[in-house]
């Protein structure tokens, strides 16, 4: 499977994975101001750029070719920092190509499976998705920001529904259905002794609330949580730069 990616910057090797209905449009802002590394910004399997592989592209499918891709730019060893959808790819990758991972980083993302409920809309919005494209983008999208915030987003809610009215239809069923399967990763933090961070938003709907709850209490977890929901690059950039900048120098 060929991946669309784009390389930015030179030194220690970075990947950047996006969420559902993004591409690596999302972390180029990020990617540019942050000097020193040698970012790693692929489309994922059905987005942007890069086909779907099949009616279902689980988690599992979207690491086995990033490590491809990895193995074809001769990179051994990377930091990982997903966010959302990015966030499950990574864990995947921490938990079945470990010698792969330096470093790990969950942006607004959690090792969660999907709960029985979360799987039924899951399904169902395969078929609003199928019947309604647009409406189920724009909806779904501005449904992730600041609820309160609405008014002074609007440029940026603009900027996410048309990376997401980019992402094909079949990329969006089949990572939908992909989701959807992902197995619990929770326990992997506990094992995991390298640097790991995990930023969540106060007004994140698709991160439980209590999510923060669960992390394990380790000196090398670094729990940072912004006043944002889940599109924390577009609400909060300088801050979310900032916590990524700090982590990649430890």
């Amino acid at each position: 499977m060929e991946m669309n990616y784009k390389i930015i910057g030179e030194g220690k090797p970075v990947v950047l994975l996006h969420g559902f209905l993004e591409n690596h449009k999302m972390w180029l802002d990020i990617a540019e101001s942050i000097k020193g590394f040698k970012f790693i910004i692929p489309d994922l399997l059905g987005h942007g750029e890069t086909p779907s592989e099949d009616e279902v592209n689980t988690m599992e499918d979207q690491a086995r070719n990033l490590i491809l891709l990895l193995q074809d730019l001769k990179i051994s060893q990377a930091t990982f920092i997903g966010h959302s959808m990015g966030g499950y790819i990574a864990m995947v990758i921490a938990r079945d190509y470990s010698s792969y991972v330096e470093k790990l980083g969950l942006y607004f993302s959690k090792t969660l499976p999907d709960s029985e409920e979360k799987k039924a809309q899951r399904l169902k919005a395969v078929q609003v998705a199928t019947e309604h494209k647009e409406s189920f983008v724009k909806l779904g999208v501005k449904g992730l920001f600041d609820q309160d915030n609405l008014d002074n987003l609007r440029e940026e809610i603009k900027k996410a529904q048309d990376w997401g009215m980019e992402t094909p239809l079949d990329g969006i069923t089949s990572s939908l259905r992909g989701m959807r399967e992902r197995e619990d990763t929770t326990y992997l933090l506990e094992k995991i002794d390298y640097p790991v961070l995990i930023v969540l938003g106060e007004k994140d709907t698709a991160v439980e609330s209590d999510y923060i709850e669960i992390i394990p209490k380790k000196e090398n977890i670094h729990v940072h949580v912004l006043p944002c929901g889940h599109l924390g690059y577009l609400e909060k950039p300088e801050e979310s730069k900032k916590i990524i900048e700090d982590f990649l120098l430890i």
